[in-house]
C-alpha cells in the first residue's frame, strides 16, 4: 500500500525532454545548464531515422553520432551499446500496483484507502491495483486555482498545425508550443496540465490532433487536462534534429514562461503539472524532475536518462514512472536505472518491500516502489528485448499514474 504524506502546494514553473540522441549539447555541467544536474557535452550530430509507434514499433528519435557523450555519465551509443549515466540498480522496493489510482468518490482518511477526487490526509493508503478512473481530476489536497480562472476571453487558438503554434520570446529567442484544451473547457474549472516533450527526429506538431504519436496515448485515459506540446530548438545550426539540451537554462526558462502564460490565460490547477516524453523527451522530463520538482507533480519517463547525474538536483521528492527497453542501443538502460535509483533514494523508498504488476504486452513486469517516506512512488517497467521504442502500454499506464495525484 502507498503511504502518502501531505505535500506542500507547488509553485508555478516547469519543463521536460525526449531524446534518441543529444547532438550539439552545451558543455557546462551545472544545474542551470543541464538537463538534469548538468548539460551534455558537445557530441556528434543527431541524425533522423526510424518511426515510432505506440504499439511497440521503433521510434528512433535520431541516432546519436559516435562520440556524443553525456556529461558525467558515459556515451549515448549509436545503435549499439554505449551507456548513459551508468548507475547501480537498487534491489526491489516498496510498491503499489502500477498507476493504481483510487476509485472515485469519498475522502482519504488516515490509514484508509484513497479515493480519486477526495482529499488526502496524512497516512492514507492507496489500494494496490486500483485503476484510476478516466476524468477524475480533483487533485489530492484540493486545487490551487491560477489567475486565469474565470477568464471568458481566451487567447487565439494554437492547437493545430492549421492555427499555428503559440509563440513566446524567451531570452531573445522566439519559442513555439501548442495548447490543446479539454473538450467542453470550462473557465471556472481548474485543469491539470500535461507537458509533452518530443524526441530528436520528431516535432511538437506530431503530438497533437490525430496520428499514432498523438499525446503519447496519455490523453485517452486522462482527457480532462490541458495538453502542451513544446517545440525544441535545432541541436545543430540549420539542422532538423530538435532537442532539449537546456543550454544556459534555455529550456527550463522556456518551460517557466509557458507555465506563466498558461496560468494567466487559462484556468489551471497549479498543484497538478505533469511531464512526459520519450528519449530526448524522457531526458527533458527528468530535467524538470531534477530542477523543478517543487513545481511538477509527477513525471512519466520513456527511455530517458539523467544528463550529468543527480548531484546538483533539488532534494524535493517527486513521483516517477519509468519504462526502458533492456536492449536499447541509443539510450542504454543503465541511464534509466541510474535515474530510477536517484529518485528511489530521494523519495526515501523502501527497496525490500515492493509490488509487481504485469503489463498488457505479456512480457513486461513492473516493480512498484511505494513504501516511501515522502509518499512519492517510483514505478520501473523494463521491457525484455526491446530496443529504442515506446511500449504499447505506456500511454494508458502513464495516464493511470498521473491520475493518482
Amino acid at each position: 500500500m502507498l503511504i502518502r504524506c501531505p505535500r506542500s502546494p507547488r509553485h508555478t514553473l516547469g519543463m521536460s525532454l525526449l531524446v534518441v540522441a543529444c547532438s550539439g549539447c552545451s558543455g557546462a555541467s551545472n544545474a542551470s545548464n543541464s538537463g538534469v544536474g548538468g548539460s551534455a557535452h558537445n557530441g556528434g550530430a543527431t541524425t533522423t531515422g526510424g518511426s515510432l509507434s505506440t504499439g511497440g514499433t521503433s521510434l528512433d528519435a535520431g541516432a546519436t553520432a559516435t562520440g556524443g557523450e553525456a556529461s558525467t555519465g558515459g556515451a549515448i551509443a549509436t545503435g549499439g551499446g554505449g551507456a548513459l549515466s551508468t548507475g547501480g540498480s537498487k534491489s526491489s522496493g516498496g510498491a503499489q500496483s502500477l498507476g493504481g489510482a483510487p476509485a472515485t468518490g469519498g475522502t482519504k482518511s488516515t490509514g484508509g484507502v484513497s479515493t480519486n477526487g477526495g482529499s488526502k490526509s496524512a497516512g492514507g493508503a492507496t489500494a494496490p491495483g486500483g485503476a484510476a478512473s478516466s476524468g477524475g481530476n480533483t487533485s489530492a489536497g484540493g486545487a490551487a486555482n491560477s489567475t486565469g480562472c474565470g477568464n471568458t476571453t481566451l487567447p487565439a487558438a494554437c492547437n493545430t498545425s492549421t492555427t499555428g503554434a503559440c509563440t513566446l520570446n524567451v531570452g531573445g529567442t522566439d519559442r513555439q508550443y501548442f495548447v490543446v484544451l479539454p473538450a467542453n473547457y470550462n473557465p471556472n474549472t481548474a485543469y491539470p496540465i500535461v507537458f509533452l516533450w518530443h524526441g530528436a527526429s520528431t516535432t511538437a506538431s506530431m503530438y497533437i490532433g490525430g496520428g499514432f504519436l498523438a499525446y503519447y496515448g496519455v490523453r485517452t485515459g486522462f482527457p480532462n487536462a490541458i495538453y502542451v506540446a513544446a517545440q525544441g530548438l535545432p541541436s545543430t545550426a540549420g539542422g532538423t534534429d530538435y532537442g532539449w539540451p537546456n543550454t544556459n537554462g534555455q529550456d527550463v526558462n522556456f518551460t517557466k514562461a509557458m507555465i506563466t502564460s498558461l496560468e494567466t490565460n487559462y484556468c489551471v490547477d497549479k498543484n497538478r503539472l505533469f511531464s512526459t516524453g520519450f528519449s530526448y523527451g524522457g531526458i527533458m522530463s527528468l530535467t524538470l524532475g531534477c530542477q523543478m520538482p517543487d513545481v511538477f507533480r509527477a513525471i512519466g519517463v520513456m527511455s530517458g536518462a539523467m544528463f550529468g547525474g543527480a548531484s546538483s538536483c533539488m532534494k524535493t521528492p517527486i513521483p516517477a514512472w519509468f519504462t526502458h527497453g533492456d536492449a536499447d542501443p541509443t539510450v542504454n538502460i543503465s541511464g534509466g536505472i541510474s535515474a530510477r535509483d536517484a529518485l528511489i533514494q530521494r523519495n526515501g523508498c523502501n527497496t525490500t518491500n515492493t509490488q509487481t504488476a504485469a503489463m498488457s504486452d505479456g512480457i513486461t513486469t513492473c516493480t512498484i516502489y511505494n513504501v516511501c517516506t515522502s509518499g512519492d512512488p517510483v514505478v520501473w517497467c523494463p521491457v525484455p528485448g526491446e530496443t529504442h521504442q515506446i511500449p504499447s502500454f505506456s500511454g494508458s499506464e502513464i495516464a493511470k499514474f498521473f491520475l493518482q495525484f
